[in-house]
């Protein structure tokens, strides 16, 4: 791995706007970042706050600028972002990698309660 010195990198977007939940590098050196977005929605003038998902996918070569964006139910929980442009999520109680150049997702794991459940057991069996 090559040692390179720290950079600033300036995002187009205000951080009081959105609030960055994950991150990290791909690759490609790309920036993936998980963010929540709060929005106003305005239905006949009642001001409601709507919360989003999203995946933000930063070039970063010379000048940070936004190529992708994708958005994740409201629901999802990103578990972890790997370096293969994989993210690992947590919805409906199911465990999913979603792959961001093809847009497959795939179960990596079943029912994650049973999974707790279990794993739980196995470890009060190996303390008797």
């Amino acid at each position: 791995m090559k040692y390179r010195p720290f950079k600033k990198i300036d995002l187009n977007f205000k951080f009081n706007d959105i609030k960055v939940q994950s991150c990290n590098f791909n690759l490609r050196e790309e920036l993936i970042l998980f963010c929540i977005k709060n929005i106003d929605v305005n239905e006949k003038y009642k001001v409601k706050i709507k919360s989003l998902n999203i995946v933000c996918v930063y070039s970063i070569q010379t000048k940070a600028k936004c190529q992708k964006v994708y958005m994740i139910p409201k629901e999802a929980d990103v578990i972890s972002i790997s370096k293969h442009d994989k993210i690992c999520l947590c919805f409906n109680d199911y465990i999913h990698e979603w792959n961001l150049h093809t847009g497959d997702t795939s179960i990596m794991s079943a029912n994650i309660k049973k999974v707790i459940i279990n794993f739980k057991v196995f470890i009060i069996s190996l303390n008797l």
